[in-house]
């Protein structure tokens, strides 16, 4: 009797791990087919999401003297699509009272290719002392097989408490001052 137990045991188990595989791709293949409506739909979710934020999450701290860190956060669309953000760092110009970008103050930082839920990344970019005022605007890119599906830009914002590895812990702030 233990015997015919663990053969339907084995069996049953055997036979589901066979059908998993299908019934994943049968799932994934339904999320591939996202129509141009629901793909446009899902974009502008993300765009005007309010989980869509860039923030300075480290600013010349004890622990990262003369460094500047830039988290941001995007959504997720509802299907596969590859995730990036490009960051841009600015300095303010005394000469022309607004910020403009620093030189080689650029990454391209890659999400992956992601389904659900929201998505955090980012960078350090280090300076020389008295450098002045920073902040940065983050270009959030969604694409899919190649093509472009939508993308916009956020200036770093304060008010972002869940930015992963802030220094010190839940940092973050608009701007940066590296003196």
């Amino acid at each position: 009797m233990v015997i015919f137990v663990r053969v339907v045991l084995a069996t049953t188990v055997l036979a589901l791990g066979l059908l998993a595989p299908g019934v994943a791709l049968s799932a994934q293949a339904a999320n591939l087919d996202a129509t141009k409506a629901q793909i446009a739909a899902a974009i502008s979710r993300a765009e005007h999401s309010r989980s869509l934020w860039a923030t300075v999450n480290i600013c010349n701290t004890r622990r990262y003297p003369l460094t500047l860190g830039i988290r941001g956060q995007m959504p997720d669309l509802g299907f596969p699509a590859w995730l990036s953000m490009q960051i841009q760092v600015n300095f303010y110009s005394q000469q022309k009272h607004r910020f403009v970008p620093v030189p080689k103050g650029a990454m391209l930082v890659r999400l992956g290719r992601s389904s659900h839920g929201l998505q955090q990344g980012g960078g350090t970019f280090s300076f020389n002392p008295h450098t002045g005022l920073l902040n940065a605007q983050v270009k959030f890119i969604w694409r899919r097989s190649g093509k472009l599906l939508g993308q916009t830009t956020r200036r770093t914002t304060a008010g972002h408490p869940n930015a992963d590895f802030g220094s010190p812990p839940h940092f973050s702030a608009n701007q940066c001052r590296i003196r």
